[in-house]
């Protein structure tokens, strides 16, 4: 049984602490006890209920929502944006506010971070970056090839060229179609040395960001010169597809699929994606509902960027 002089002094070290805000060595210092001992005191206040904390939830702001989804998940992140419209456009443009606030905060000196080629939810927060960083990435890696026509691949290498730019990085483009029209020009290209050099640094990613696409086409996608054929797309359709990552297609459970397309497609697998540590996965929007749960479910990705609508429906699901 605690004594009252020994609660007493217990609160004299929390008020210390919490109150004075001295630190720990100080307050062993000025009471002539370890440092050991005054962490094992601050300890007791809290289990006593002599130190009450609490965290005051900000407006706009949904940790509990965000903790309930990474949680069932088994992720290691969840970001939600407030949005004020369930609308596409509102919807893209506060999650890669969020985004960018994100990748600012948590990237690390020297990253070597993999973007995937084309996606307006990466596009959003690539613009939403500010030019005032302090560390500087290793290499921006192009992890997918860029998409369909050549103004699209244009686009393609400006995203991952404003990012490097931006993080002060060597960027590492992948010189090449994201789906090439057959086996055989796959082949050919693999072979390319440019390409191999740049599939061989894949190994070397510690960060990867990725859109979550549905299966009816995105229009950044649908308006490329396209890169699937309708037979193609029912085919997809018929496999119980839900999205893709990175043009490699899963279901419902985040299970891929084997389909004749990815004989074709130049590019990282999911499988190279998972041995990723940190993969970020940002969409939101209804349409995208399905393709995000496939991906949480597989773990396709580990941390998600979404929109509170979305994120809503999410817990509605789980």
């Amino acid at each position: 049984m605690t004594t009252s002089d020994e609660l007493r002094f217990i609160a004299r070290v929390a008020r210390m602490y919490y109150l004075d805000n001295m630190k720990q060595p100080d307050i062993a210092k000025h009471l002539y006890i370890s440092q050991a001992t005054v962490s094992r005191l601050l300890k007791k206040a809290s289990k006593k209920g002599i130190v009450e904390i609490s965290v005051n939830t900000p407006k706009d702001t949904f940790l509990e929502l965000e903790e309930k989804i990474k949680n069932h998940f088994g992720l290691s992140e969840v970001i939600i944006a407030s949005c004020e419209q369930d609308e596409e456009t509102q919807i893209l443009s506060r999650i890669g506010q969020a985004a960018a606030q994100f990748f600012c905060a948590t990237m690390q000196q020297d990253e070597v971070i993999g973007i995937s080629s084309w996606s307006e939810s990466l596009l959003s927060m690539v613009n939403h970056l500010n030019n005032n960083f302090k560390i500087s990435a290793k290499k921006i890696i192009q992890i997918q090839g860029g998409i369909g026509s050549p103004t699209v691949q244009k686009h393609a290498t400006i995203l991952s060229s404003k990012l490097a730019k931006i993080t002060h990085a060597e960027q590492v483009l992948l010189p090449a179609q994201g789906i090439i029209g057959s086996t055989e020009a796959r082949t050919i290209l693999m072979a390319d040395p440019y390409v191999q050099a740049t599939l061989d640094q894949f190994k070397e990613i510690t960060m990867a960001v990725v859109g979550i696409g549905p299966i009816s086409l995105a229009k950044l996608e649908a308006d490329s010169g396209n890169i699937l054929t309708p037979k193609e797309m029912n085919t997809i359709t018929q496999k119980k597809a839900v999205g893709d990552i990175c043009l490699h297609f899963y279901d419902h459970k985040g299970r891929p699929l084997q389909t004749a397309i990815d004989q074709r497609i130049i590019g990282i697998t999911l499988e190279q994606l998972q041995k990723i540590p940190r993969v970020i996965g940002i969409a939101g929007g209804k349409v995208k509902m399905d393709a995000i749960l496939g991906a949480l479910s597989g773990r396709l990705v580990n941390i998600l960027i979404t929109d509170q609508f979305t994120a809503i429906r999410i817990a509605e699901k789980i």
